[in-house]
């Protein structure tokens, strides 16, 4: 009879009280289990200790493999000296501190989804309240006849690893071939050089990493792999494999046979999603189980992260997005509303020594996006824009500006005309120093310049322990104004930039570039011309606007529109007018001001006239012209990266205050002139 697995205490109570997220009717701590023992179950246990809330739950870690989770992304350090202990994430004394029951070599084999247990291969069961699938992937060999044959591998895991080099000591191997020629397939040809072997590169495609790399990147990193020794063979579609006299025979369709010692075949992976699918649980049509923005199944007491889930009909192969996954699941454990709404996918890594970075989208998910490049002795660089804005990047070669290229597709910052050029030619679109990050920024520099909160602010209190963004937020106010200081905020807590898009921006920039335009055109056309005839429809409406009844109306609309203006100015500045979102009190600030502008050119014709009303004039233009510069410089801010950013935000807040100097005077001007208007009109 099979042992029953963490049975739990019940306990009784005849009061009654509103049960926690985390606990079950019968008050004892909700069971979790975790099927699956790599990365992303590794990662969820670290997040739940991490936040405090495995405390909430009796936990069970089970994985197949015979070690705790390992560090797969570094898996071929292996072959350079690293033992299997130093890549493992996490000692088994570490579960056994945090009081995570471990299971490791245990396989399960079946879900009873109705009794809410999972069975081992032993018969073994495991009750559960909360179960998380994170059964990961396994590796892909192709339907190739003798793909079974001794001498062929597979590149996954310690043991594969293991297997190979103990393959090559016994047979002496000297030369091997890996079919693949994707981030898997090079990493592979990289152990078999580490152990000293010839190796062969077998790709289908016609250029090495195709999901990542267009023709000519793929054409760079083909000819330095070359240069290294590597036989590459493109465009060559294996058909069978034969052992013969203790070696590999490779025949295929389009070229000569290739024999070699040992085969790795790293041709991609596939979701380990069969253990679901046998449960009933809803599998992608990309294979995968289908999960929610709340990571749940088909059925809600179930999750899934990592590479053996389908979000959107997409699964997530790199070890980044699983890690995400883990940060939304670990909240929601723990009673919060977060929701998984996709991950980045970038992959920044050395083939071989060579370095290579996809970042951002690359030009299969973009087919409107157009690339601009740069090459030279060093590598290859390419931008992918959109509408003007970089959404993508790649590189083969040396980058040292990728920190800076990953924040400004994270922002999707855009790229100007002369940043274009600039990149073409040099490989930089920013100029020296121009993409210096915010944490390499002068302390007094200014990074919240609606509420003129300086680095040096922020990063005291970092240290001071506010080191998170809403932490930040909620002592000094940093990007709570406009938010375009989100990610600025972000990048000095050490957490992951969020790019935050600013309310009404593109109407304050687009009423503010109007106002300054009509303040220009003012300047250099001067006033309206007189009419010459009464029968000259100007005329009419010249009479109108100029009567007493005209200017009275056009003046005291002036007044009116003027002081609602300013009340907008009181957003930020006092508590009691919190109301709305900020972007929309300064969008229509700036809309109010633009409206000013046109009422003063019909109250005047456009003419300053001398004195009291030529100072009141020249007070009303240079007001409005120094907040439209500003609104331009605010509406722009959030888009903008490097040493630009950080003088931006240095001026619009000088701008800001010198809008306010023009303007404060402008009530007693206006005073001035309406007393003067009314005691001397008779």
């Amino acid at each position: 009879m099979p042992a029953i697995v963490n049975r739990p205490r019940v306990t009784f109570s005849r009061n009654r009280r509103r049960v926690r997220p985390d606990e079950r009717l019968d008050g004892v701590r909700s069971r979790l289990v975790i099927v699956g023992g790599g990365m992303a179950g590794f990662g969820l246990c670290d997040r739940l200790v991490r936040s405090g809330v495995h405390q909430s739950f009796d936990i069970t870690l089970i994985g197949d493999e015979p070690t705790p989770a390992y560090d797969r992304v570094n898996l071929s350090r292996y072959f350079t000296g690293t033992s299997s202990d130093d890549l493992l994430l996490a000692p088994r004394s570490w579960y056994d501190d945090h009081h995570i029951t471990l299971r490791t070599g245990a396989r399960i084999v079946r879900i009873d989804r109705l009794a809410k247990r999972v069975f081992e291969a032993s018969g073994e069961f495991h009750q559960y309240d909360r179960l998380v699938l994170a059964t990961g992937s396994r590796a892909f060999v192709p339907p190739i006849e003798g793909h079974d044959s001794e001498g062929v591998f597979v590149y996954r895991t310690i043991d594969d690893l293991k297997a190979i080099k103990a393959y090559c000591d016994a047979h002496q191997a000297k030369r091997g071939a890996v079919i693949g020629g994707g981030l898997l397939g090079l990493e592979a040809a990289k152990i078999m050089m580490d152990l000293g072997i010839d190796v062969s590169v077998i790709e289908m495609a016609p250029g090495l990493m195709p999901r990542q790399l267009d023709a000519k990147a793929a054409k760079l990193l083909e000819q330095k792999i070359r240069a290294m020794g590597v036989d590459l063979h493109l465009v060559r579609r294996t058909e069978s494999i034969h052992r013969e006299d203790d070696r590999l025979r490779l025949h295929f369709a389009n070229a000569d046979d290739l024999t070699v010692d040992l085969l790795i075949v790293a041709a991609g992976v596939r979701p380990n999603d069969s253990l679901a699918e046998e449960a009933g649980l809803d599998i992608g049509p990309r294979r995968g189980i289908v999960i929610d923005q709340s990571l749940q199944t088909s059925d809600p007491s179930i999750y899934a992260i990592g590479e053996c889930a389908s979000f959107q009909e997409h699964v997530f192969g790199l070890v980044a997005p699983c890690y995400r996954m883990s940060d939304v699941l670990a909240s929601r454990l723990a009673g919060n509303a977060t929701q998984f709404v996709g991950a980045d996918e970038s992959a920044e890594l050395k083939l071989m020594g060579i370095q290579v970075a996809t970042l951002g989208k690359t030009i299969d998910e973009s087919p409107a996006g157009a690339i601009i490049s740069h090459q030279s002795d060093d590598g290859r660089r390419e931008l992918l824009i959109e509408r003007g804005r970089i959404v993508g990047a790649t590189c083969v070669g040396p980058w040292t500006e990728l920190p800076q290229v990953r924040q400004a597709i994270a922002k999707q910052s855009r790229l100007w005309p002369w940043q274009r050029t600039r990149f073409e030619r040099t490989g930089s679109p920013w100029t020296p120093g121009g993409a210096l990050p915010v944490v390499q920024w002068p302390a007094d520099s200014i990074v919240c310049s609606c509420l003129s909160v300086s680095k040096q602010v922020i990063t005291e209190l970092v240290a001071q322990g506010h080191d998170t963004p809403e932490a930040i937020a909620n002592t000094c106010g940093a990007s709570t104004a406009c938010g375009s200081c989100r990610s600025l905020v972000c990048e000095l807590a050490g957490a992951s930039s969020q790019s935050t898009a600013v309310p009404w921006a593109r109407t304050m920039l687009a009423a503010s570039s109007i106002a300054s335009a009509a303040v220009i055109a003012w300047m250099i056309l001067g006033p309206w011309p007189v009419a010459q005839s009464v029968q000259q429809t100007s005329h009419t409406v010249e009479s109108a606007l100029q009567s007493d009844l005209g200017r009275q109306v056009s003046g005291f609309g002036l007044v009116g529109t003027t002081i609602l203006g300013m009340a907008f100015s009181l957003r930020k500045r006092f508590k009691r007018f919190q109301w709305g979102s900020y972007g929309f009190w300064r969008a229509m600030h700036g809309v109010l001001g633009t409206a000013v502008l046109f009422g003063m050119a019909a109250h005047t014709g456009m003419r300053l006239g001398s004195n009291l009303n030529f100072l009141l004039g020249i007070f009303f233009l240079g007001a409005i012209f120094v907040g439209a510069f500003a609104g331009i410089l605010s509406s722009l801010e959030s888009q903008l990266t490097g040493s630009l950013s950080l003088i931006v935000r240095q001026w619009r807040p000088r701008l800001a205050k010198l809008h306010l100097w023009v303007t404060w005077p402008l009530p007693i001007l206006i005073g001035l002139h309406i007393l003067s208007f009314y005691w001397f009109s008779d």
